[in-house]
């Protein structure tokens, strides 16, 4: 009886190494395929008004959430040809070094049942657990060269279910959460060049009346 009370921790252990995730896109946007630029450049980034929230508890904060959100954004830019390169700065902490300055701002949540949690925790994982991620955001991007600011907004979701033995879904568990990441960036990039970023006649143009600072 001994023993088996002192393997249930092992049991416990080896239950949570076999459990494992899939994930499935939300349908809100369509897959697009946008353009190539006009005018490639590079891109420092930053973290302005941004909310994240997770059903149960909060394991990140909306700086760290909103990093790996636009890391996955700008990922997608540069892997497509949109953007030379990225990186990321404090608030307040732009170089002009760069040829645009990007603004996250919105919210991430996480939607989940906390009973479900807790049911699906107390039988390690057998009974699945899922929470649905939704995106509401908004870039200001600023064009350096010409102090032009042009505004993108998307709103998308997706679904991540966790149950035991998912572990053989490793290889495609991302598959949602990348196809969701990847649709917001086209849209988000496309939104922004149709409104006159990205362009070598960028210094002509007039900024998004809408992103223009109080007083100019």
């Amino acid at each position: 009886m001994k023993n088996r009370i002192r393997q249930l921790p092992l049991l416990s252990l080896l239950l949570v190494v076999l459990s494992g995730c899939v994930t499935i896109a939300g349908k809100n946007l369509e897959p697009i395929s946008p353009p190539p630029p006009e005018r490639h450049g590079t891109v420092e980034y930053t973290i302005g008004d941004f909310a994240f929230t997770l059903d149960g508890g909060k394991m990140i904060s909306s700086t760290k959430a909103g990093r790996i959100l636009t890391d996955n954004i700008l990922k997608r830019w540069k892997k497509s040809g949109y953007i030379d390169d990225y990186t990321y700065v404090k608030s307040g902490d732009f170089t002009g070094n760069a040829d645009y300055q990007l603004t996250l701002s919105g919210s991430q949540y996480g939607e989940s049942s906390i009973a479900m949690q807790i049911l699906s925790g107390l039988t390690l994982l057998v009974l699945p657990n899922s929470t649905n991620v939704k995106y509401d955001i908004q870039y200001v991007l600023e064009d350096v060269a010409s102090g032009s600011r042009y505004s993108a907004a998307v709103q998308d979701s997706y679904k991540e279910w966790t149950e035991l033995l998912l572990i053989v879904a490793l290889p495609v568990s991302a598959r949602g959460a990348n196809a969701t990441m990847n649709v917001m960036a086209d849209h988000a990039y496309d939104q922004l060049r149709e409104k006159g970023a990205f362009s070598s006649r960028a210094a002509l143009r007039d900024p998004d009346p809408r992103t223009m600072p109080s007083g100019s």
